[in-house]
C-alpha cells in the first residue's frame, strides 16, 4: 500500500528520461483515453515554451475560459507543473491518480514524466476544462505529450541543448521538435533561421500540415504589454497571440489579450523576487538562454552579481566571455541534485576571479545583504527553486 503518494511519483524519477511513446499510450488507455476528448495545444521548442505555454493559458482565462496548464519542471512542489487558471493540482487529486493508476504505472514500468503527463491529461478531463496548453518536455517526436492528439503546435525558439539525448547538431534537434506535426495540424513557429525552416519543410513534403512563422516585426499595439522581464519574451508573446487566432469556436476579443499580456505572472523567467537590492531568480540554463539573460542585465544600471549553478549536461563554454563582461561578480554554488557541476569544477570554466559558496542556501541569503541599488541575479538551474523558496518564503504553487 503506498502512503506517500507525491513521493511515489517523485521516485519515478530514479528511471530517467525514457523517449518512446508506447507506455505513455498504455497509461492513457488505462485512464479512458482523455486525450481523445480533451481540447488541447502542444508546445514544442527549445527556449521559451512554459512561458509562450502560460501567456496562451493566461489570455484565455482572461477570456473566460476554463484552462488546464501543463508544463515542466517544477521548482518546489511537483503540483507546479500542473494548474487550471493558475491554481495547482492539489495533494487530494494526486493522491486519487495514484491509488487508482499506481498498478499500472508499475507494471509498465513507466517513467515519472510519462506518469506526470498522464495526470495531467486525466486532471484536466476530469476537471472539465475546455482547453489545455499541454508543454513538451524533450524534443517532440518522442515525446509523452505528443501522444495526447492537441489540436494546435506551436514552436518557440530553437538552439542546442539536450544535444545528447536530441543530437548534436541543430537540424537533428530541429527535425525532433517538428516531428510532433502530425497530419492535419497546423504548427505556429517562431520565425526561424534558414537551417531549420530547411528542416522543417524536408518534413512537410510527407505530412499533410501547415507551418505559419510569426511575422519578424511585433504588431505596435501590443509592444509594453507584457508583464514579463526580457526583449526575448516579445517573441513568446507574439507566438501566444497568433496561437490563439487558431482555436476555433473560441471568443478572444482585443481586450482579453490585453488583461491577459499585463497580468501575466511565471516565476523564474527574470522573476523580480526582492527590492533593492534587486534579486531575480531565472532558469537560464543553455547558451540562447543566457544571452537573454545577460541582455536584461546588461539594461540595468547599479553592480550586477551572478549566483550560478549548473548541470553537468549543459554546455555553456560559448557563454562564459559575456558572462564575465556582464556581471561584476560572479558566485559559483552548487546543489545536491544529480548531474550538478561541483563549484570548484565549474570555477575552471572562468577566465577571471570568481567566488565559491557551496550551499546554495547560504549564497542565495548573502544575495539579500547586497548594497543598495545591486542586481543581483540567481540563474543556471529549476533546482534552486526550493532553496528560493525557503530563504524567501515564496510559492510558486500559484499564479
Amino acid at each position: 500500500m503506498i502512503t506517500d503518494h507525491i513521493n511515489y511519483l517523485l521516485t519515478l524519477e530514479s528511471k530517467g528520461i525514457k523517449l518512446g511513446l508506447d507506455r505513455t499510450l498504455d497509461l492513457l488507455k488505462a485512464c479512458n483515453n482523455p486525450e481523445k476528448s480533451l481540447k488541447s495545444i502542444q508546445i514544442v521548442g527549445t527556449n521559451g515554451k512554459g512561458s509562450t505555454s502560460a501567456i496562451i493559458a493566461n489570455i484565455l482565462k482572461c477570456a473566460g475560459y476554463k484552462v488546464g496548464l501543463y508544463t515542466s519542471p517544477h521548482l518546489n512542489r511537483v503540483n507546479e507543473r500542473i494548474r487550471i487558471n493558475g491554481i495547482a493540482i492539489s495533494d487530494k487529486h494526486i493522491i486519487e491518480f495514484v491509488n487508482e493508476y499506481h498498478k499500472t504505472i508499475n507494471e509498465i514500468n513507466s517513467s515519472f514524466f510519462e506518469a506526470i503527463t498522464a495526470l495531467a491529461v486525466w486532471y484536466f478531463k476530469k476537471k472539465n476544462v475546455d482547453i489545455a496548453i499541454l508543454e513538451t518536455g524533450l524534443g517532440g517526436r518522442l515525446d509523452s505529450v505528443t501522444c495526447c492528439e492537441s489540436d494546435l503546435l506551436v514552436c518557440t525558439s530553437i538552439s542546442k541543448d539536450h544535444q545528447h539525448i536530441l543530437g548534436d547538431s541543430i537540424e537533428k534537434i530541429a527535425f525532433e521538435k517538428i516531428s510532433a506535426l502530425k497530419d492535419n495540424m497546423v504548427c505556429v513557429s517562431a520565425n526561424h533561421n534558414l537551417i531549420i525552416k530547411k528542416v522543417f519543410s524536408d518534413y512537410l513534403r510527407n505530412k499533410n500540415a501547415v507551418v505559419e512563422y510569426i511575422d519578424s516585426k511585433p504588431d505596435k499595439n501590443i509592444l509594453n504589454r507584457l508583464a514579463l522581464n526580457g526583449k526575448h519574451q516579445l517573441e513568446n508573446q507574439m507566438l501566444a497571440i497568433k496561437a490563439i487566432s487558431h482555436i476555433s469556436n473560441f471568443t478572444i476579443k482585443d481586450s482579453d489579450i490585453k488583461k491577459g499580456l499585463e497580468s501575466i505572472a511565471w516565476p523564474a523567467r527574470i522573476q523580480k523576487i526582492q527590492n533593492n537590492p534587486y534579486i531575480y531568480f531565472d532558469v537560464a540554463h543553455n547558451e540562447a538562454s543566457f544571452m537573454s539573460l545577460c541582455d536584461f542585465a546588461n539594461m540595468q544600471k547599479g553592480e550586477k552579481i551572478l549566483i550560478l549553478g549548473i548541470q553537468k549536461n549543459k554546455i555553456i563554454n560559448n557563454i562564459i566571455n559575456i558572462l564575465e563582461s556582464t556581471f561584476d561578480k560572479i558566485i559559483l554554488t552548487q546543489t545536491n541534485t544529480r548531474n550538478f557541476y561541483k563549484a570548484e569544477k565549474l570555477q575552471k570554466f572562468f577566465k577571471k576571479k570568481t567566488t565559491i559558496i557551496k550551499d546554495p542556501n547560504n549564497a542565495i541569503e548573502n544575495a539579500q545583504f547586497a548594497k543598495e541599488n545591486t542586481n543581483v541575479f540567481i540563474a543556471g538551474s529549476h533546482y534552486f527553486g526550493k532553496h528560493i523558496s525557503n530563504v524567501f518564503k515564496i510559492s510558486f504553487d500559484n499564479i
